[in-house]
């Protein structure tokens, strides 16, 4: 088993990066700063609880955790910053840094789930820089820099060089330099700094949120994908694709217009689906219905050129998105199932020839997830969400919840 040691600051996010392990598989434990580490296989997070030191309290804190690691036991080190840069990051990188000895520093403080995200070198919560919304006013921990590689300059004599996000995106070099910040906004950006340091082969120390930790264990674990069905005309429920589209969660969108009047096929969109997939990406099957009243225009007009009234079109949809749906799961491997719409769960499970389903647990209110009986997908978890319900993170929620080990 990989073991990672975490180094956080604080007792909630050290938890909230130790989660991202657990619900991996990978045992976990959080200790305090000067208690005796756990012996064994497992990972470790250390709390020092130094945000509201001073900075040479702060570094301290982190040298005395340090002096008792044995780093060698560890294949992934990160340190552990707030996501809105609250805290003694510098004191605390360059305490760390003394010890690990790291021939790579990788600097990536964003965190795309919750609006963390960095542009031209500054940080930035929903699109504002940091220092521009109330936590530069915070009472305790007041933010005074959204520069991240100012910020971290200040931890090192040598150069600390920036990679600005069409870098990240189109191709970058690791070779001469040590230190590195990093713009990034989807946590696909994230996985390619994150790839490209391992590539190096290089002893790296990560610098970042929860989100590090995350898309460190993303690309080296084998956990399947999630598949994503969504039929509901609800706002609401476009509101929540295009919050899981804004976090990574790759769409196929069918116009189902197309398919009344042949235009288009079935097969296309399976094949499209199936690819993504298979690339490793969760990936949602949506009626353009679902994302533009527009497109639901065009279906019932087609409909009406084959005789059929809205309801038989709504019936007509069900059936295709089941059937298509049942032609994916034939073809990918997944971690599991969401959907959207009573009738859209109902038309995917008649096409699974399911007998039903065995509850599991609750993801939110409201919101079941259970695992198929019956059928050629018998086995597979699936969480179910009425159309106009749940709030604009409901299906990333989802889909966290079906991956974990």
């Amino acid at each position: 088993m990989d073991r990672y040691l975490i180094i956080a600051d604080d007792f909630t996010g050290a938890n909230d990066t130790g989660v991202q392990l657990r619900r991996r598989g990978l045992p976990t434990s959080v200790i305090f700063a000067g208690r005796p580490l756990p012996r064994g296989e497992g990972c470790v997070v250390i709390d020092t609880e130094s945000r509201g030191s001073s900075p040479e309290g702060a570094g301290a804190a982190v040298s005395a955790s340090c002096a008792q690691v044995n780093f060698a036991d560890y294949k992934y080190v990160i340190k552990k910053v707030d996501s809105t840069l609250r805290g003694n990051i510098a004191a605390e990188v360059a305490a760390l840094d003394r010890f690990y000895k790291p021939e790579l520093v990788v600097f990536m403080p964003a965190l795309p789930a919750l609006g963390r995200t960095t542009v031209n070198g500054i940080h930035c919560l929903k699109g504002v820089p940091l220092t521009e919304t109330e936590l530069a006013s915070d009472p305790k921990n007041p933010v005074r820099e959204d520069n991240i590689n100012k910020l971290l300059s200040a931890a090192y004599l040598e150069r600390v060089a920036h990679v600005p996000l069409e870098e990240v995106r189109g191709g970058f070099s690791l070779e001469g330099g040590r230190v590195f910040s990093f713009d990034a906004v989807t946590d696909e950006d994230m996985q390619r700094v994150i790839a490209a340091a391992k590539a190096t082969g290089k002893r790296a120390l990560y610098i970042g949120t929860a989100a590090m930790a995350d898309n460190i264990m993303a690309l080296e674990s084998t956990i399947a994908p999630v598949l994503g069905v969504i039929a509901s005309v609800s706002d609401v429920t476009c509101a929540q694709v295009r919050s899981a589209e804004a976090a990574g969660v790759n769409s196929v969108v069918v116009p189902f217009h197309d398919l009344l009047s042949g235009e288009k096929s079935r097969a296309e969109f399976v094949s499209a689906a199936v690819e993504s997939l298979k690339s490793g990406r969760d990936t949602m099957v949506v009626s353009s219905s679902t994302l533009s009243r527009e497109e639901l225009e065009k279906a019932r007009l087609e409909g009406e050129k084959h005789e059929m009234v809205l309801s038989q079109v709504s019936d007509y949809v069900r059936g295709e998105m089941g059937a298509l749906a049942a032609e994916i799961l034939a073809a990918a491997k997944v971690s599991g199932v969401f959907v959207t719409g009573g009738d859209t769960a109902l038309g995917l499970l008649e096409a699974l020839q399911a007998d039903g389903s065995e509850i599991l647990s609750e993801v939110s209110v409201g919101i079941p997830m259970m695992r198929l009986i019956g059928g050629p997908s018998a086995g597979v978890k699936m969480v179910t969400k009425a159309g106009a319900f749940g709030t604009p993170d409901a299906i990333n929620n989802a889909v966290r919840k079906l991956r974990e080990a």
